[in-house]
């Protein structure tokens, strides 16, 4: 019975997406003009004039023109068809009864933010994908994605790229060339994150986890009893955080956002800073002093678009041989103030970093460091002349 079913889920899919190729056929200009710059070919090359004395309740139908080959095209919003609600955009490159595609409007998107994406799968390839994004009452942006099929749009994470834009009035195109445009689907787009990002808190609010370190930054032996398989399920054990640790030991940690980067701070990166006996590390201003912290401290560009960092950082890992430089530095600094027998706080700061400069800090946690009196403990772990991190760091250094 299971074969059976999914045989017929098969030769579904295969009918669809045969529909969709024999459709494309029709929908050549639409498709074709993907990727194109100014000046391709393209459909259009009629007058969809009488377009223009059509009303909607979207204010979408009537005639345009493409700004890459000045074409004329025609948009028409149906809202029922056959006795049944199919909200779509009927898109003309022809004179004639019959559209030559048919997008879908993602309905939620513009009953709650008033955003009108309209798109179609001409074909099951990322290049198959088209979509229509009205960027300004009577303008519309042409835009593609890096994603395949799927039951719907492509979602928020997509990267969506603007390839032409579509005005009513030529005069239009004085304002809206692709770059204004992409920069308006953007933000439109990040208005629809910041929803979906929202309900997803709601969820993650139900971990221990991060319901009860959102903001905070949580502190581990190592980074295995941080790490998550998953997207949005931190099921890590809040009994395994700890508060102390020996000084030059391995600590994990790992922070908790209010939102995702990209949601709270768009166009930001993440920058970390230490702190311990007055003095202060920046990974992003260690950067930029010398090749050595150049070349070991990249920039924290990922994770931005989820709640934690999926896989833990580390002050020093001595399992893997691993350390972040920024860490190292600030005990550099203070090893004329470290004394056996002391405990220290560490101050560990996640920022929003953009444009140069530490934007807001979006999480931070302080753990205390104990300076051991084992022989085998601080001293031979930072200070060993061979294998300690402080000396490591001042061979590269001098």
């Amino acid at each position: 019975m299971k074969k059976l079913i999914l045989s017929m889920a098969l030769l579904g899919v295969f009918v669809l997406f045969s529909a969709q190729e024999a459709h494309s056929q029709l929908a050549g200009a639409l498709a074709g003009k993907v990727g194109k710059g100014k000046g391709g070919k393209g459909g259009g090359g009629g007058s969809f004039t009488a377009f223009n004395d059509e009303t909607d309740a979207m204010g979408v139908t009537g005639e345009y023109f493409g700004l890459s080959d000045g074409k004329a095209y025609g948009l028409r919003f149906v809202k029922e068809e056959g006795g049944k609600m199919v909200n779509k955009i009927h898109y003309f490159e022809k004179k004639g009864d019959e559209p030559q595609l048919k997008l879908d409007l993602k309905e939620n998107y513009y009953t709650k933010h008033q955003v009108k994406l309209f798109y179609f799968w001409i074909s099951a390839s990322a290049s198959g994908y088209v979509e229509l994004v009205e960027v300004d009452p009577g303008v519309i942006a042409q835009i593609k994605s890096d994603r395949s099929y799927n039951d719907g749009p492509v979602g928020l994470d997509a990267t969506r790229t603007v390839v032409d834009v579509y005005a009513k009035d030529k005069a239009s195109f004085d304002t809206w060339d692709v770059e204004t445009a992409q920069a308006k689907v953007d933000m439109l787009i990040g208005s629809l994150k910041a929803e979906e990002s929202e309900k997803i808190k709601k969820n993650l609010m139900k971990f221990e986890s991060y319901g009860g370190y959102v903001g905070k930054i949580a502190f581990a032996k190592g980074t295995n009893y941080l790490r998550n398989q998953r997207e949005n399920e931190p099921v890590e054990k809040v009994a395994n955080f700890i508060t102390k640790a020996e000084l030059g030991s391995t600590v994990a940690y790992k922070p908790y956002f209010e939102m995702p980067l990209e949601v709270s701070h768009p166009g930001a990166w993440f920058n970390i800073t230490y702190e311990m006996l007055g003095e202060t590390t920046d990974r992003e201003v260690l950067r930029k002093t010398s090749s050595v912290f150049s070349e070991n401290i990249p920039q924290i560009d990922k994770d931005k678009g989820i709640f934690y960092f999926l896989f833990p950082r580390v002050t020093v890992d001595n399992s893997s041989n691993s350390a972040d430089y920024a860490f190292l530095e600030l005990l550099r600094k203070n090893q004329e103030k470290l004394k056996v027998g002391d405990v220290y706080d560490l101050k560990v700061t996640i920022w929003a970093y953009k444009d140069g400069a530490n934007i807001d800090p979006v999480a931070s946690g302080t753990i205390q460091l104990e300076y051991t009196k084992e022989a085998t403990g601080t001293k031979k772990l930072l200070f060993d002349p061979v294998d300690g991190w402080v000396s490591k760091l001042e061979k590269v250094l001098d």
